[in-house]
């Protein structure tokens, strides 16, 4: 079935809903986990410097590299490995280019169904990804009552 999966993690609840299911198919088919955070340094307002500063992004990258290291951490508990990276640029497109480069065949994504106005400064990622991964989406819903149904 799948030998390598990759789920776009940013420790928010849709990307651990994300993580919850890449990583139990992960199990089940004894594929390749990779958890690729991404620093959106690109597109809309964040082209423009006096908008968003450095130091945000620098922030930015801390968080992501503590969360994924938490995750990791969990899933070593679990008895599971994974992979980390982190990049900057545009999600979709780094999404895309990891997948390539790693040869992955799932990409799992979050989806926590934020209001058009998170749409309109997210973009869309998701469209893109549907338009141009070579390989397969699992679009993952950040269902709350789910993570504590797991947790307990």
């Amino acid at each position: 079935m799948y030998q390598s999966i990759v789920v776009a993690y940013d420790g928010t609840g849709p990307s651990d809903a994300a993580l919850r299911r890449g990583a139990e198919l992960a199990r089940v088919c004894g594929a390749q986990l990779h958890l690729l955070g991404i620093v959106i340094s690109q597109g809309g307002l964040l082209l423009d410097p006096a908008v968003v500063p450095i130091e945000l992004l620098q922030t930015e990258r801390h968080y992501l590299l503590e969360a994924l290291a938490n995750s990791v951490r969990d899933l070593e508990q679990l008895g599971q490995t994974a992979l980390t990276a982190v990049r900057d640029g545009d999600a979709a497109r780094e999404i895309i280019g990891y997948v390539h480069e790693n040869h992955c065949d799932l990409v799992v994504i979050g989806h926590g169904g934020g209001g058009i106005l998170a749409r309109w400064f997210e973009g869309s990622v998701g469209t893109r990804l549907l338009d141009q991964l070579p390989c397969s989406l699992l679009v993952a819903i950040d269902d709350p009552a789910a993570a504590v149904a797991a947790v307990g």
